[in-house]
């Protein structure tokens, strides 16, 4: 059987569009994983990445307490895990993913201050996950400090 060029060429474009995006579920953290280690880019609107890279609900970045950028899911699906944590790595500051909204637009990062990444996940029903910080169904995952 031959197979064309023209067909090998679009089956890849098909391929491509079905793949991994942002807007996916990603997989679900276990119910052990309290926390996840967070990394940083140093570009002027850095990315924000974590591992294991499962899905959040909330990524906020701040700096002395003061919000400087906070996405999150609808907080109408955060009684349901499944549905509520679908922010997933890479997020680019300033770049909201088609699964989340932002409580305002992001401030300007600036050289040299020290800011804070936190995130928070939606535990499922019965977890027994050890988190950093529980508020009723809310997992603290990380808070991590990176200089820009």
């Amino acid at each position: 059987m031959r197979i064309s060029i023209l067909g090998l060429g679009l089956f890849a474009i098909v391929m491509v569009a079905c793949g991994d995006s942002p807007t996916e579920s990603a997989a679900p953290c276990t119910d052990d994983i309290g926390s996840v280690a967070v990394s940083v880019g140093a570009d002027a609107q850095p990315g924000v990445s974590w591992d294991p890279s499962c899905g959040v609900a909330m990524l906020l970045i701040e700096e002395g307490g003061s919000d400087q950028w906070l996405i999150t899911t609808d907080d109408s699906t955060w009684d349901d895990a499944a549905r509520a944590n679908r922010i997933v790595p890479p997020v680019t500051y300033g770049a909201v993913p088609a699964s989340a909204t932002q409580s305002g637009p992001a401030e300007t990062l600036v050289r040299g201050v020290v800011y804070e990444v936190i995130l928070w996940r939606i535990l499922p029903t019965g977890s027994t996950a050890a988190c950093q910080q529980q508020h009723e169904n809310m997992c603290l995952l990380a808070v991590h400090e990176f200089t820009h």
